[in-house]
């Protein structure tokens, strides 16, 4: 499964080879994907935001983590592209992180509109 890892920006054959596994097979290397959209201008990262809702629910501990890292262009490239792909009720299930970065953001969050950016997410997902 390794080998489904980007192994630089553009390897965008390693992103269109996840779709034919399950996310059982992929678990293991969720973290590493993820670490991919850090920076949404990368053309690896705006193909895995096509290709990783399918995974749905064994996204949610990943989605977390990296909305709660403090990194305004990792929470960017989630609340505007990966979270609003997720099946709706996939989405719900991080809706209580994005509140609370609407509600109580961080200075960061503020200065890079990230809480503005939540609050959108949560209209768009359907949760006020």
């Amino acid at each position: 499964m390794r080998d489904l890892i980007p192994k630089d920006k553009h390897d965008l054959d390693s992103v269109w080879r996840l779709e034919q596994h399950s996310a059982a097979e992929i678990s293991e290397i969720l973290p590493e994907l993820f670490e991919w959209l850090q920076d949404i201008n990368w053309p690896v990262a705006n193909e895995l935001t096509k290709v990783l809702p399918k995974y749905g629910d064994s996204l949610i501990p990943h989605i977390e983590k990296a909305l709660r890292s403090g990194d305004p262009q990792w929470q960017f490239s989630l609340l505007q592209y990966l979270i609003r792909e997720l099946p709706k009720e996939t989405s719900l299930l991080v809706s209580d992180t994005i509140q609370q970065i609407a509600d109580t953001p961080t200075p960061s969050e503020i200065l890079e509109e990230i809480h503005l950016l939540a609050r959108e997410t949560l209209q768009i997902i359907g949760k006020k």
